[in-house]
């Protein structure tokens, strides 16, 4: 239960408990199976259909918690334009930093909350840095708090334009992303719609008595394995060669 729910967090679902949704999931999957059971007149097609279907929800859901990843990432620009603006009004780094929280990524709030509660119990700097950085556990913050380390090493010289610089580049990293994801979806949706298709077919021609008593034999059986298998593999092959590169923790450790 605690893996759901951290995979609803991860995809913006919050007024669903795990419970619910696994209820939720499983009355899905019971009402769609007796639903094509009742159409097609045959459990074999019904449950390859659902089956095929559901490996495409999971993949929405799993597209879901990405999206919401590269919607915490777009929201860092904003956030470090507040910490600059906080710095260069006079602020200390750490004030800087704290100041800004309304401004962070909405998901990423508690961390700095957590970043607080360490600097007031007397936890040193650059050790509350490496407890926020473990926490955030994101490309775009180990880039931020090394930032902030080699500035307060050096006394605050050159952190400004440090911070500027990031905020452009990442601006500039999020306009490419977006663009390429904007084409991959599109691409991917048509793949899968592709895949699915056949099986929707399946579904159109079990109207009539004598498909569903035609995959009831063993060669009908056959057919339907080797074409649950080929759709399967034809996913996978979809997604493989449709996969964009993750953001990279260089700096993770």
């Amino acid at each position: 239960m605690r893996k759901i729910a951290n995979s609803l967090s991860a995809a913006g679902i919050s007024r669903i408990q795990p419970a619910q949704f696994v209820l939720l999931v499983m009355a899905a999957l019971v009402l769609s199976l007796t639903l094509l059971t009742l159409i097609t007149n045959s459990l074999l097609i019904a449950s390859s259909v659902c089956f095929c279907v559901a490996v495409q929800l999971v993949d929405t859901f799993q597209n879901k918690i990405k999206a919401e990843s590269f919607k915490a990432n777009s929201q860092w620009p904003k956030y470090l334009d507040s910490i600059h603006s906080a710095a260069w009004a006079g602020a200390s780094l750490e004030q800087a930093i704290l100041d800004s929280v309304s401004f962070a990524p909405p998901k990423l709030a508690w961390a700095l909350l957590e970043f607080e509660k360490d600097l007031s119990a007397g936890v040193a700097f650059t050790q509350s840095l490496d407890n926020l950085k473990a926490r955030l556990a994101n490309p775009v913050a180990d880039r931020f708090v090394e930032i902030t380390r080699l500035a307060s090493a050096s006394g605050g010289r050159g952190y400004l334009n440090a911070l500027r610089n990031q905020s452009l580049q990442l601006r500039l990293e999020n306009a490419t992303w977006t663009e390429i994801q904007v084409k991959q979806n599109w691409i991917l949706g048509t793949a899968k719609l592709a895949v699915l298709a056949p099986w929707l077919v399946l579904v159109l021609l079990s109207l009539r008595p004598e498909t569903a008593i035609a995959f009831q034999t063993e060669v009908g059986i056959a057919v339907l394995v080797i074409g649950l298998v080929a759709s399967l593999l034809a996913f996978r092959l979809v997604k493989a060669l449709g996969a964009l590169p993750e953001r990279v923790r260089t700096l993770g450790v």
